[in-house]
């Protein structure tokens, strides 16, 4: 059994040792200078099971530090919704074609579809990071790799990673997202995501 050590959090970066699984907790950071928040493309295949509510199908996601916007589509790829953010608010586009806007994202995708899209958190989560302005649980593998982040009332457990390529961040593949009658299950594609030294880059992981 690995052993489990909890290390809180300021400043300083947490130091895992080697062999030990490490939980960190991490305080907010309320300075914006001091988030760091990178743009990304993502494609892949999301399930969602909330309540009375079920969605499977694709996701197409291109965040950029203005704003998302995020296509669903069903399994035989015709869009079903459309999400957008921006600093006026969250718009969603259903295929009726119907349109309904909110200032948060979480409850507007709950009224409309049934299901909520943490958005706030999820754009720093899938890239394996906790979101930095609320208090974040993290469990650390021995070579700092998130295994899961529990934040603002969601777990998120981290299944697969894509292999470290040169120059490029370590990726999540395939992600778990969870709380009281919610679960979705993301598995990511393709990846346009970010260098190590924060920089954007076209590859994209097969």
């Amino acid at each position: 059994m690995l052993g489990i050590i909890l290390i809180l959090v300021g400043c300083a970066g947490p130091e895992v040792r080697q062999g030990e699984m490490a939980t960190v907790v991490i305080q907010p950071v309320h300075e914006q200078s001091a988030i760091v928040n990178e743009p990304f493309i993502l494609a892949g295949r999301l399930v969602v099971n909330a309540r009375q509510h079920r969605f499977s199908g694709g996701i197409r996601w291109q965040h950029t530090r203005q704003g998302d916007e995020i296509y669903l589509f069903s399994p035989l790829g015709q869009v079903i919704a459309e999400i957008f953010r921006d600093q006026t608010g969250v718009r969603l586009v259903t295929s009726e074609p119907a349109v309904y806007q909110a200032q948060d994202a979480e409850y507007l995708t709950s009224q409309v579809l049934g299901w909520e899209l943490p958005l706030a958190g999820m754009q720093f989560w899938v890239r394996g990071i906790h979101f930095p302005g609320t208090v974040a649980e993290k469990d650390l593998d021995k070579n700092r790799r998130t295994v899961a982040i529990r934040q603002d009332g969601w777990q998120v457990v981290y299944r697969s990673y894509y292999p470290e390529r040169e120059g490029m961040a370590i990726l999540p593949k395939l992600l778990e997202f969870s709380r009281p009658n919610v679960k979705m299950r993301l598995l990511v594609d393709q990846w346009q995501g970010e260098t190590k030294s924060g920089n954007a880059t076209g590859t994209e992981l097969p």
